[in-house]
């Protein structure tokens, strides 16, 4: 079926409700902001999703949170690594305080309390897709496979002598999201930077959207070479959210 026949426009907007939906139990309509109270350790909390924006912050900070909100876009200032330093800045806290929770490898005994994530989504139509002749499909059986069961049956990869150095994958989501993906993709620390992620990704983001289907992305926001892969294929930002904890 070509995707003409798909009112993907349509598509991701239920998928963005529903996924606000999922995370604050709360419908917001298009255009709309929500500011609550919060609760337990949370000093805010900002989703933004397809023009939808939900902020549970502390009494104390709501009116502040209000006015910022009101003189600023919110979906540049969450694309921001540096976002979560000027929301504390802001509400009064000193930044050197919190630490973000990094995109790579996480130190123990270390408490990460600001987790700040963007979303992007990749239909048929915007895909914009990436040759790479040298793509291994490696599939379930393979001694290499190291997937769960709830993850899709092939991997796509670059190998070296028979190692994987980089590969792509997805989770097929059901429910209300039975028609979308969720993309991953990794590259062993020496092989990035040599476009592997990108052809790997590509080639498992094919495999999602010739199905007609919506392919998630999700990276945190400092994470710039994600950023980039997803961007390049044609993904776009869908939203975002930034979370910190006292």
């Amino acid at each position: 079926m070509e995707s003409t026949n798909h009112n993907y426009s349509n598509e991701i907007e239920i998928f963005s409700v529903n996924s606000l939906y999922e995370r604050i139990n709360v419908s917001i309509p298009s255009g709309q902001t929500v500011i609550t109270q919060s609760q337990g350790k949370e000093i805010v909390r900002i989703i933004h999703r397809s023009n939808r924006t939900f902020v549970a912050t502390q009494q104390k900070h709501i009116q502040t949170i209000r006015e910022f909100l009101n003189t600023n876009d919110i979906m540049e200032k969450l694309c921001s690594p540096s976002f979560f330093c000027e929301i504390l800045d802001l509400l009064g806290y000193d930044p050197c305080e919190f630490l973000l929770e990094p995109s790579e490898e996480f130190l123990q005994d270390i408490q990460y309390n600001c987790v700040h994530m963007l979303d992007y989504i990749c239909t048929k139509d915007t895909f914009v897709p990436h040759i790479a002749n040298q793509i291994e499909r490696i599939r379930r059986g393979d001694e290499r496979f190291i997937l769960d069961d709830n993850f899709d049956s092939t991997m796509y990869c670059i190998t070296d002598n028979s190692r994987i150095v980089s590969c792509s994958y997805y989770r097929p989501n059901g429910g209300l999201f039975e028609n979308t993906c969720s993309m991953q993709v990794f590259s062993r620390p020496e092989y990035r930077g040599s476009g592997f992620g990108k052809m790997t990704a590509s080639a498992a983001t094919k495999a999602v959207v010739k199905e007609n289907k919506l392919a998630l992305w999700a990276c945190q926001v400092e994470n710039i070479p994600s950023r980039k892969i997803a961007e390049s294929l044609g993904y776009i930002l869908l939203g975002g959210e930034l979370c910190i904890v006292k």
